[in-house]
């Protein structure tokens, strides 16, 4: 078979344009690998305890089942009654005491029932969604480390549902004391 090229120039020109063009389409047609399956939901939310658990259905709350380490986590969230808040792995609002200093927790004992302080397993990393990681502290206290953020020690709500309803955020300004944290640290208005 005998190729005849153009003697046009334009023609020439179109043609040295165009196959070059098609090899490099050709190419880029071959199939791509398949991407890597999700880990499943179900294995991913036992990690961090379920996701906004005790919402109505599983992940129905929008939760945070698929990020994670396992350890605990930050993030910062638009919630409907509140604004951006913080909120912890399980979707659970995470709230200051203005009694705290950056030292000191001042709920221990009974408090430390109903307010849980956020302590992180020795060894886990912190996972960080729209939170400054330079205003992340630690403080000792005999559960284990908790975590600060902008030097107030943080605390989850023992009866938190982790659904940022209306009835999780009721415990916000309680005692005049307990506050829903922002992502920078500051107590919600």
């Amino acid at each position: 078979m005998q190729v005849v090229l153009p003697t046009h120039p334009f023609r020439s020109t179109a043609l040295a344009v165009l196959v070059p063009v098609a090899v490099l389409l050709a190419g880029c047609s071959a199939p791509a690998a398949a991407p890597a399956a999700p880990a499943p939901a179900a294995a991913t939310a036992e990690a961090h305890g379920g996701g906004h658990s005790g919402g109505p259905a599983e992940g129905s709350a929008g939760g945070h089942a698929g990020h994670g380490n396992g350890g605990l986590g930050l993030y910062a969230v638009q919630s409907g009654p509140l604004g951006v808040v913080l909120t912890e792995g399980d979707g659970r609002l995470v709230y200051l005491n203005t009694g705290d200093t950056p030292t000191t927790s001042s709920c221990t004992g009974a408090c430390a029932q109903e307010w849980l302080p956020l302590v992180r397993v020795e060894g886990t990393e912190l996972e960080l969604l729209g939170v400054d990681e330079s205003l992340i502290g630690e403080l000792r206290r005999p559960e284990g480390v908790q975590i600060t953020l902008a030097g107030h020690p943080l605390y989850h709500r023992a009866d938190d549902t982790g659904t940022l309803s209306e009835a999780d955020a009721a415990s916000h300004r309680r005692d005049g004391t307990w506050f829903v944290i922002t992502p920078t640290g500051e107590p919600l208005a």
